[in-house]
C-alpha cells in the first residue's frame, strides 16, 4: 500500500517555523496494526524521511502486520529552537555525558539531539490522536539507525525527565546507536534490541555497552545486545549479504516473543549479550 503524508507539528527554527511531515505506511489488512516510528540517520545534520530504503523497510514490516511512520525532525540547518522547559535540562544532560566520558560526538548529545525528542514526542501524540483513523492498536515501537538510533533511545528515556508527553513505548530497535545520559535512565517497561559493530568508527560501541550494563544493574528494561564486526553502520542486517527480510523477522521475533532474551542468532562471529 502506498504511503500517505501528514503534517504532524509545526516547530520553531532560527528562520521561523518549520512544518514537520511524516510518511505513513499501513499494512494491507483490516486488522489493527502496531506502529513502528522510524528515525532516520544523518548525524543530526542531514538525512530525510524519504530515504530510498524506507519503503523497503516498511514493506517488510507490513508482511508481519506492522504500520510504519518515517518522520521529519529538525536538523542543524537551520538550528532548532528548543522549548524553554527542554532547554533548561541541556546543561545537566551535557554534564552527565561528559562526566561518564561519553565518546560519541558531542553534537550527538547536545541541543540537536533534544530537538528530535521534542519532535518525535509530538508525532507520537499525533499518532495517538489518529489511532482510529489509521487503524492502529495503540502499541508503539520506535526505531532508528545511527543518530536515529540515538534518538530512539532518547525518546524512550528523556521525556520522563523533561515533562514531555508521549504514549508508552513497547520496543526500541537501535541500530548503531547509544545513550549518553546514564543518570537519566528510569524503568519504562520497554524492551531494546541493540545491534552494533565493535569496530564501528562512526559510533563508538562503548555507549550502548554502558547502557546494557546500566540497565542490568538497575534491573530495569530488557536489552538484548548483538555485536558483529561485519555489521554495516546503521543497518538492520548483521552482515552485508543478510536479507533485509531476515533482519526484519529478527526484530519482529524480538518484539513479539514472550521471552525476548531467548532470541537466538546463528550467524558466525556474532556475540549476543542477554
Amino acid at each position: 500500500m502506498p504511503p500517505f503524508t501528514v503534517t504532524y507539528a509545526t516547530h520553531p527554527v532560527w528562520k521561523g517555523e518549520r512544518a514537520l511531515l511524516a510518511d505513513i505506511f499501513l499494512p494491507d489488512t483490516t486488522v489493527k496494526a502496531d506502529l513502528l516510528v522510524w528515525l532516520h540517520s544523518g548525524g543530526f545534520r542531514s538525512g530525510s524521511r524519504t530515504h530510498r530504503n524506507h519503503a523497503r523497510i516498511a514493506a517488510e514490516f507490513a508482511k508481519h502486520g506492522y504500520a510504519c511512520a518515517f518522520i521529519d525532525y529538525r536538523l542543524a540547518r537551520p538550528p532548532a529552537i528548543l522549548s524553554r522547559r527542554t532547554k533548561k535540562y541541556l546543561p545537566a544532560l551535557v554534564t552527565d555525558a561528559k562526566d561518564v566520558g561519553e565518546s560519541m560526538p558531542e553534537s550527538y548529545f547536545g541541543p540537536r539531539a533534544l530537538a528530535v525528542v521534542e519532535d518525535c514526542c509530538a508525532f507520537l501524540m499525533h499518532a495517538v490522536a489518529n489511532q482510529r483513523n489509521w487503524n492502529l492498536t495503540g502499541r508503539f515501537l520506535v526505531g532508528g539507525s545511527s543518530a536515529g538510533a540515538v534518538s530512539a533511545l532518547n525518546v524512550l528515556y528523556l521525556p520522563h525527565h523533561m515533562s514531555l508527553k508521549r504514549p508508552p513505548i513497547s520496543t526500541v530497535l537501535a541500530y548503531s546507536g547509544g545513550f549518553a545520559y546514564p543518570s537519566f535512565l528510569w524503568p519504562t517497561g520497554a524492551r531494546i534490541l541493540a545491534q552494533s559493530s565493535p569496530t564501528d568508527d562512526r559510533m563508538p560501541i562503548s555507549s550502548i555497552r554502558r547502557l546494557k550494563w546500566s540497565l542490568h544493574e538497575l534491573q530495569g528494561d530488557i536489552c538484548l545486545q548483538i555485536e558483529n564486526e561485519s555489521q554495516p553502520h546503521g543497518d538492520l542486517r548483521i552482515f552485508p549479504r543478510e536479507r533485509l527480510s531476515a533482519a526484519v523477522e529478527r526484530a519482529v521475533l524480538f518484539d513479539r516473543s514472550p521471552d525476548p532474551l531467548s532470541l537466538s542468532v546463528n550467524i558466525p562471529g556474532t556475540q549476543v549479550m542477554r
